[in-house]
């Protein structure tokens, strides 16, 4: 995924969490990342780069394994989600998170994740504040690092947790064209 370099603006590393500034940037109708990505629980574990872009209702999401091997490409629209393995395109009908879970094998948050990246709550859940983030639906969701972006800072590293399953997401560039 080609990310546009002139939308970086000011890009320097801030170690403070500020929600309140990134809720005008994920009001955008288009935005994109490209990071990193651990995933882990009891069963299962992967690690991979992520490519995240969000158009209007739509999320398309692509994996790829360490030294580029093995792609999945997501995509989230409207009660259904599609999965693309390279070999085999599937479409699903209903919660993604359930559907990620089942052909994942692990828990995926990929609803509320689409907010979390900002740095903010899911408007459609009950928070509870902490200091370097907040708790969500169960999931722990705290703030390591974040990026200067457009007078805002936007996070670099998250963690989420939740019973065994835990997550780690490092942004490293940000499109928000």
């Amino acid at each position: 995924m080609a990310l546009s370099a002139c939308s970086l603006v000011n890009e320097s590393g801030v170690s403070v969490y500020r929600p309140f500034e990134t809720q005008a940037l994920q009001a955008h109708e288009q935005w994109a990342f490209a990071g990193r990505l651990a995933v882990a629980d009891e069963r299962e574990s992967f690690s991979a780069s992520v490519n995240w872009r969000h158009r209007g209702v739509r999320d398309d999401i692509e994996l790829l394994g360490p030294l580029a091997q093995g792609r999945l490409a997501i995509s989230v629209a409207d009660g259904a989600v599609t999965i693309d393995d390279g070999e085999n395109q599937q479409e699903f009908f209903g919660s993604a998170e359930q559907i990620l879970s089942e052909r994942l094998g692990v828990a995926m948050p990929v609803n509320s994740l689409k907010y979390w990246v900002f740095g903010i709550i899911d408007p459609d859940l009950p928070d509870v504040e902490l200091d370097a983030g907040f708790m969500q639906a169960g999931w722990r969701v705290t703030f390591k690092d974040s990026h200067r972006l457009e007078a805002a800072s936007l996070p670099k590293k998250i963690n989420i947790e939740k019973d065994r399953t835990k997550i780690k997401l490092i942004v490293d560039q940000w499109d928000l064209s």
